[in-house]
């Protein structure tokens, strides 16, 4: 068993899981070249030097670092005189501070670091959305390492199909994202475009809050999500998996070494929602929160409120699971068959989720809840300034008026032109840690 664990740059984190099997540590910069797969405001701030401090630490310990250079969207700046040469440059400098590795989604940038640094190792980020052995296949001609899997980790003929053809793969453990998600594309690929210099267009991604609704219009489906149980553990393994990945950059200490410990010890009998990301019920009713005490005063914000808190109290119950709950998955074939067909995750949900005490099937989801689009120019804004923009996106034009240009927020939460540089020998982005939206688009 290999775990790679997220790191959140506090050096007493490598001191809290020295006798756990964390081989590998992987995070990045809030803010380059490239982008990094997470939005910078979730972020804790680094800097080269802090950067360079960790990694004497993570390597005193006898562990690697793997740097995030995960974005899937470069914008076409790929396409800009002097931006391949810019990311080379970026890339030697990473290696120089003591980077082991590189977590990389896009084939063009593994192959830029392949020729330059042949011996420095590859992952293929979950942003490569990986579903095929063939895709697999190009990356390990490229010279990747491993391929890490999150929306096929369930995926078992995928899986199995990748281990016989002898293709190492990590699997993501601890995302709740739902299962063949719709808004994944244009999630991952605000991520990645927010990332970059200049960036900096928002504070919150919408596709969180939409793939939140689906969560709140059907809580089953917080079982049929991609999380892998610590007691599930031996099913990867005997399919030839055996290095799982840990997400949560922007989670304290105390949290990740605690999730770390649990999937070490294989076990945990309290509520599994405390060990994952939950990203798409806690991200967006803090935001609507945030909406509602800073922004634009909109008739239907008290529905998305309202929404939201009804899964305010929900848990589930690990104790409570089937012995056979994930090798029953892996006998199935649910890339090709409808959830609301098969109906087993839902089955299980009734046994283990609970809302405010009772079962889904006493749940009552909310009705006519307005299209979430009307809160996405708040999403964009400066919450504060953007009350009479907002009201207006949230109703039909009576006639046809001129698009308002998006300012670009600073890390406080004015405007300015742009994040600035990349943060390499740069300052660096200075975020606003701990936020509650977890850890955006997924993982790495």
């Amino acid at each position: 068993m290999e775990l790679v664990l997220a790191t959140n740059f506090d050096d007493g984190l490598i001191e809290k899981v020295h006798d756990l099997p964390v081989s590998t540590f992987f995070g990045g910069f809030p803010v380059s070249l490239t982008g990094a797969g997470r939005p910078p405001y979730i972020l804790p701030s680094v800097s080269p030097e802090k950067l360079a401090r960790h990694l004497e630490v993570i390597h005193r310990g006898g562990r690697k670092f793997f740097a995030t250079l995960n974005s899937n969207d470069l914008g076409l700046h790929e396409y800009e005189p002097g931006f391949l040469g810019k990311f080379r440059e970026e890339v030697q400098q990473m290696v120089d501070l003591g980077v082991d590795g590189f977590v990389v989604a896009l084939p063009l940038l593994v192959e830029i670091i392949r020729r330059d640094h042949p011996n420095v190792p590859v992952s293929i980020s979950t942003f490569a959305r990986l579903r095929t052995v063939n895709q697999a296949e190009y990356f390990r001609k490229m010279g990747a390492e491993h391929v890490i899997l999150e929306e096929g980790n369930r995926d078992f003929r995928l899986v199995r199909g990748l281990t016989r053809a002898k293709i190492p793969v990590e699997v993501l453990v601890n995302q709740t994202c739902i299962r063949d998600c719709p808004f994944r594309g244009h999630h991952l690929n605000t991520s990645s475009l927010c990332s970059q210099p200049g960036g900096g267009k928002l504070w919150f991604e919408h596709p969180i809050l939409q793939c939140g609704l689906e969560v709140v219009k059907d809580p089953s489906k917080l079982i049929s999500s991609i999380w892998i149980r610590p007691e599930d553990l031996s099913i990867y393994e005997e399919a030839g998996v055996h290095r799982f990945k840990i997400s949560g950059r922007n989670r304290s200490t105390a949290w990740l070494s605690k999730v770390a410990r649990i999937y070490t010890e294989r076990k945990y009998e309290g509520n599994l929602l405390d060990i994952l990301s939950f990203v798409q019920v806690k991200g967006p009713s803090a935001a609507i929160e945030r909406l509602g005490r800073e922004g634009p005063q909109l008739g239907v914000l008290p529905n998305f409120e309202k929404a939201f808190q009804a899964l305010d109290n929900v848990s589930i119950d690990n104790k409570a699971f089937p012995a056979g709950f994930m090798r029953r998955i892996a006998e199935m074939d649910c890339e090709h068959i409808s959830c609301s067909t098969c109906g087993y995750c839902a089955s299980i949900a009734e046994r283990v989720v609970r809302i405010n005490g009772e079962p889904p099937s006493r749940y009552h989801p909310p009705q006519d809840l307005p299209p979430s689009y009307v809160l996405l120019p708040g999403f964009g804004q400066a919450v504060g300034e953007m009350a009479e923009r907002t009201e207006a996106e949230s109703s039909p034009p009576t006639h046809p008026r001129a698009p308002h240009p998006l300012p670009v927020l600073s890390p406080a939460g004015g405007e300015e032109e742009a994040h600035g540089p990349s943060p390499l020998g740069r300052p660096s982005f200075s975020s606003g840690e701990g936020s509650s939206t977890d850890d955006g688009a997924g993982a790495v």
